[in-house]
């Protein structure tokens, strides 16, 4: 493939031999292999929309000569992670690997808006933002298996559930023992956490243990896909391990000076951190709340009723 680029290729940075990132709101990883034509490419994540897939494919028309994309490889299924795929499938012919879980919300792409509005979306959540151009899961990847490429790379997938249904962490090592590891949504950077303080999360139990289990990954570069290329990955699943606390210490507090319902309890979060909600935190901040209320219920410190047709949560 060939073009004029229309960012600098200094928009790409190589972490690893061969492996790189291309930083954005959704961080986009890049591994190169070698071969007499050129090169063959493979993606982690594709960027949020095709206006994403047009730009970083500017970027690696820059940055690689004669390269031929052969997949992209979806942590999960979000739009912000999958919303470029049509346009490189169209492009390039490229293959998609997905986890099993997550490959329904790209062939079904109203699942995910539904499921954060909890009914049939509204218009304004039926927008690329939360609806991927649909396409179709051609390779279903899963956790612990590994595959070397043709340069001797091995690419091994790792479980990190919890921000969504079967999230896979991606980590690449090359022959020479060096390694980085793309983290999805597992962990979020701390100028993330700083701006979020309440990031979306499907299951609050499993995101816990996958931030721990992060400790335990042994990797030169950690990238997760929203916030800063690091080094140490302890410090930042401190950071996210201390806002779930946080989160779980405001939602305590409240439940015990009354009962609210969970609608109540979403607006005196919101208040407590801090947080202007538009409708898109309105949405993504009450389905995690839900989450959290799941969580805290099947930990028997919190409770329901219903009273006068109202779902009424105290706490224990």
């Amino acid at each position: 493939m060939t073009g004029k680029c229309a960012m600098s290729a200094a928009a790409i940075r190589e972490l690893i031999p061969d492996v790189y990132i291309i930083p954005g709101g959704t961080n986009v990883g890049v591994i190169r292999v070698k071969d007499e034509s050129g090169c063959t490419l493979y993606l982690i994540d594709s960027g949020g929309s095709e206006k994403d897939a047009r730009n970083i494919e500017a970027i690696l028309n820059a940055h690689f000569r004669s390269w031929h994309l052969r997949a992209i490889i979806n942590t999960h299924s979000h739009a912000d992670h999958t919303g470029g795929n049509a346009y490189f499938t169209e492009k390039t012919k490229c293959e998609i690997w997905m986890p099993y879980l997550e490959k329904g919300s790209v062939e079904n792409t109203l699942l995910q808006s539904s499921i954060a509005w909890g009914g049939f979306p509204l218009p304004e959540l039926r927008v690329p933002y939360y609806v991927p151009a649909h396409c179709e899961a051609t390779r279903v990847i899963r956790a612990e298996e590994c595959v070397e490429l043709t340069d001797g790379k091995k690419i091994r997938f790792i479980a990190l559930p919890g921000h969504y249904f079967e999230m896979l962490g991606v980590m690449c090592k090359t022959p020479d023992g060096k390694s980085a590891f793309f983290a999805g949504d597992a962990v979020f950077g701390r100028s993330v956490i700083a701006k979020f303080s309440i990031p979306f999360m499907i299951d609050i139990f499993s995101f816990s243990d996958t931030l721990e289990k992060l400790r335990s990954v042994r990797a030169d570069r950690y990238v997760p896909s929203h916030g800063e290329a690091v080094t140490r990955i302890d410090e930042t699943v401190e950071m996210n391990q201390i806002a779930v606390l946080q989160t779980i210490s405001c939602i305590m507090k409240i439940l015990k000076k009354k009962p609210h319902t969970a609608e109540e309890l979403l607006t005196e979060v919101a208040n407590a951190n801090g947080i202007s909600m538009k409708l898109a935190q309105y949405v993504l901040i009450g389905c995690t709340l839900r989450s959290f209320l799941t969580c805290l219920y099947e930990k028997g410190r919190i409770t329901y009723e219903i009273v006068d047709n109202k779902m009424l949560w105290r706490a224990l």
